[in-house]
């Protein structure tokens, strides 16, 4: 048996508005979401991603001589990491064996090693894994949990990701905790970090003492707003800031914020790729939770090798976005204690991606998965079209 075909699609226009509704839109209150390009002006106040190619979905397909398929959405990369599965990786896919996971994937990584070694390349392989895996799934008749070793859970609990300004209709939702993005930063100053400390307020009104409060720095401050952030929100126990600076090479920087602003946690990688760089962030003791990304860090197979580097260090992997390919990452793994449900301006518990049809939801702040063969989900054909 071996893969015989390799189709590529993206997420048509019509259904890719639906994600950027969901997380441009901004009340007088907050303005919007601060992130890496805020220390321009021109940049603050608009919504300078959507469009770019970096944030939208493709999808890999792959179809066996026999007739047995697998697909799997990447939350990112779009055209760009679509083109570059055509035109570089189909050649290590078509033709290979469906169990032989590891060796494509050694492929697409040694592959990309002279001119790749980023973003899109990652975003690239992580599809093509993704893909093998639910086409294993559907050969064997077994669940990817299965595939991975077995469930070590029965329940994902979840926190839940909303913007503040509609943080109070997830309050009675029995998430164990709200991550809130911030909406200033150092350009902000002293009347910033007020704000900052006025939004941690109102979500320690809405929710139960016993709800972990978090903050999604998204690369928008630096290691001096950090440390000033965190010491004025001391008082509200706060669990983690995550990502507040650049990625990249910033260990140190990371290992001295997170020593500074104790007892609240700093939670690491969900903007890196590759088992390096996790490597470089647990060696240099940079983080208290980590944060990796399945569609970003090339895949499955790096989310167990950044677990493993993690294990011995005592450090839970907590996953970027719960999606069905995160939720089958963490039903088979001890390290991963729970996920996050992406409530962005959503007012209720609902699908993120219109790609697909049974994506994993919340009940009363608990995922529970499946016994389908795969990652458990379908293809939803009305919002994609070929990548011509």
């Amino acid at each position: 048996m071996e893969i015989s075909d390799l189709r590529l699609y993206l997420q048509d226009s019509e259904h890719g508005q639906i994600e950027a509704e969901n997380y441009t839109r901004s009340s007088s209150k907050y303005p919007p979401q601060r992130d890496q390009m805020t220390m321009f002006p021109e940049y603050r106040d608009d919504d300078w991603i959507s469009g770019s190619g970096g944030y939208e979905r493709f999808v890999v397909e792959l179809e066996t001589g026999s007739g047995e398929t697998g697909f799997a959405v990447n939350e990112s990369g779009g055209e760009h990491a679509a083109r570059l599965v055509d035109s570089h990786y189909r050649r290590f896919v078509e033709g290979a064996d469906p169990f032989s996971i590891n060796k494509v994937w050694e492929q697409l990584y040694r592959a990309q090693l002279p001119t790749g070694q980023g973003f899109l390349t990652h975003n690239a392989m992580a599809g093509v894994e993704l893909a093998m895996w639910d086409l294993l799934g559907n050969i064997t008749g077994q669940p990817v949990y299965n595939l991975l070793g077995g469930k070590v859970t029965d329940e994902i609990p979840c926190y839940v990701t909303v913007y503040p300004d509609v943080m109070e209709n997830f309050a009675d939702e029995g998430f164990l905790g709200v991550k809130l993005p911030v909406h200033h930063g150092p350009s902000d100053g002293r009347a910033g970090l007020a704000a900052i400390e006025e939004m941690v307020q109102e979500a320690r009104d809405y929710f139960a003492d016993d709800v972990e409060v978090m903050l999604e720095g998204y690369m928008a401050w630096d290691s001096e707003y950090t440390v000033r952030a965190a010491e004025r929100l001391k008082p509200y126990d706060l669990k983690w800031i995550e990502d507040p600076l650049t990625p990249g090479h910033a260990a140190d920087q990371y290992r001295d914020i997170r020593e500074a602003i104790k007892p609240i946690q700093l939670a690491v990688g969900n903007l890196e790729w590759g088992h390096e760089a996790f490597h470089d962030l647990i060696r240099s003791d940079a983080g208290d939770i980590i944060q990796p990304d399945v569609s970003w860090t090339g895949g499955l197979l790096e989310m167990k090798r950044i677990a493993a580097m993690a294990k011995p260090n005592g450090l839970p992997v907590v996953p970027h976005y719960t999606t069905p390919y995160t939720c089958h990452f963490i039903s088979s793994c001890v390290e991963s204690p729970f996920g996050e449900y992406m409530g962005g301006y959503h007012t209720d518990i609902k699908p993120n991606n219109p790609v697909i049809d049974g994506e994993p939801l919340p009940e009363n702040g608990t995922i529970e998965l499946g016994d389908d063969p795969g990652f458990g989900v379908d293809l939803n054909r009305d919002a994609i079209v070929p990548l011509d």
